[in-house]
């Protein structure tokens, strides 16, 4: 059995960050501001964490899992600004 272990995925064109928490689907989503979208899984377990505007940081603040977000960001070693 392997063990899941978050990621992030960048888009530059879209200036966005993706970070994936959990393997599973999404059956839902919750937008916390015009930069910040969390998705669900159908058992309310936080799938993923989608950052738009990345360019001029990241706001951290009532992100769920923050430690395990900020840690995947950091492993893309863009040098993106985190607020919190």
């Amino acid at each position: 059995m392997t063990t899941f272990r978050p990621y992030a995925k960048h888009d530059p064109d879209a200036d966005a960050i993706y970070v994936v928490l959990l393997d599973a689907d999404v059956t839902r989503s919750h937008t916390l501001d015009d930069f910040r979208i969390i998705d669900y899984s159908d058992d309310r377990r936080v799938v993923g964490v989608e950052f738009l505007g990345v360019g001029g940081g990241i706001d951290l603040q009532d992100i769920p899992h923050r430690e395990k977000v900020e840690k995947a960001i950091h492993e893309l070693n863009l040098g993106i600004k985190i607020f919190a």
